[in-house]
């Protein structure tokens, strides 16, 4: 069997947890290829009990932000060959967005 690591949840004292994480890591490696985010990008704001569960292997990367904050970029490791062999990666604008799915949704009602 594999060497996996397991990730345990550390919290600061005086410090509130703003996620869980529950996964086992098999390796570690680099990302590979640059992926650049237009501020442009649309975002979603999400109630608390957001989640994410995949189905697949997964590859992450922790974004720092500031002294106390983190993002986590994650895709399937079937995406990040994709990244690493040179597929195009577009990112939908929060323009494109709106006119695709939000004022189409109110044009169909």
């Amino acid at each position: 069997m594999e060497n996996l690591i397991k990730v345990k949840n550390e919290l600061p004292k005086g410090k509130t947890a703003t996620r869980n994480y529950k996964y086992e890591i098999i390796c570690f490696n680099r990302l590979g290829k640059e992926i650049r985010i237009s501020p442009k990008a649309n975002v979603s704001i999400n109630k608390p009990g957001f989640k994410t569960e995949f189905f697949c292997e997964t590859v992450n990367v922790v974004i720092g932000i500031g002294k106390d904050h983190t993002a986590d970029l994650i895709m399937s490791k079937a995406a990040w060959f994709e990244l690493l062999n040179g597929a195009e990666i577009h990112i939908t604008t929060t323009k494109e967005f709106n006119s695709k799915y939000l004022f189409k949704m109110k044009e169909d009602e």
